[in-house]
């Protein structure tokens, strides 16, 4: 059983709903404590107790013109140092990161967090229709790969992100595809700064809680979490 810290929170999403369902879905494989703060998680990673750091949060500037002063002043947060200090720490420790849908915009005043996830977001391209019944499809040549072992897609009522970006270095393991074009959804990276996944999707409850979104979200923890190809592969 892994110990997993779930920072949450932030712009438009449910989050200490779907926080708490996100630990739920997650409990055959994790216990997963859950924080609001990044100064709080950061005092919690230092402990050195959690083997996998979730990035479930939707905290950045909000410097884009689409928002106004009342949402900033409510909304918006800058990455205090001990946190950027504390995830490099958790990770050069070989422990894992896993970052859910909204995580891949936060933190917009940290240069290196687009790295660690393994891809990109980019303001004024990168974007999303209203949330609606997608699918999302194994890559072909992810087939060996154990997360998605067995998964040959899934269909989930989710935002899809368009015009997102998964960098060199990262391996798809998902797509889905729409009038849009083509995108990565899921994608993994391995290296001796720790494992690190993404799913763009998890936008709410409902998508959480569908059989084999909650299977995959499984299996990237656990993957992550330093899991072997044998036990990640096998997970319900």
């Amino acid at each position: 059983m892994l110990n997993n810290l779930i920072l949450t929170g932030g712009w438009a999403h449910d989050f200490p709903s779907s926080s708490a369902v996100l630990a739920e879905v997650l409990s055959p494989v994790a216990t997963s404590a859950v924080v609001d703060d990044m100064s709080a998680a950061a005092r919690r990673l230092n402990s050195g107790e959690f083997d996998v750091l979730t990035v479930y949060a939707c905290w950045f500037t909000m410097s884009d013109a689409r928002y106004n002063d009342e949402q900033r002043a409510q909304w918006a947060r800058t990455t205090p140092t001990d946190f950027r200090d504390a995830v490099a720490g958790h990770l050069g420790a070989g422990r894992g990161v896993c970052v859910l849908h909204t995580g891949l915009l936060c933190f917009t005043d940290w240069q290196d967090w687009p790295r660690i996830v393994g891809g990109d977001w980019t303001w004024g391209r990168s974007w999303h229709p209203a949330p609606a019944a997608m699918r999302a499809d194994r890559r072909p040549d992810a087939v060996d790969h154990p997360v998605v072992a067995g998964i040959d897609g899934l269909e989930v009522f989710d935002e899809r992100y368009c015009d997102i970006d998964a960098r060199p270095d990262s391996t798809v393991l998902m797509s889905s595809g729409g009038p849009e074009g083509e995108f990565p959804t899921v994608w993994v990276c391995d290296s001796e700064a720790g494992r690190r996944a993404y799913s763009s999707l998890g936008h709410d409850r409902v998508s959480l809680t569908e059989p084999t979104h909650a299977r995959l979200v499984r299996r990237l923890l656990t993957w992550v979490g330093g899991g072997d190809a044998a036990t990640v592969s096998r997970l319900a």
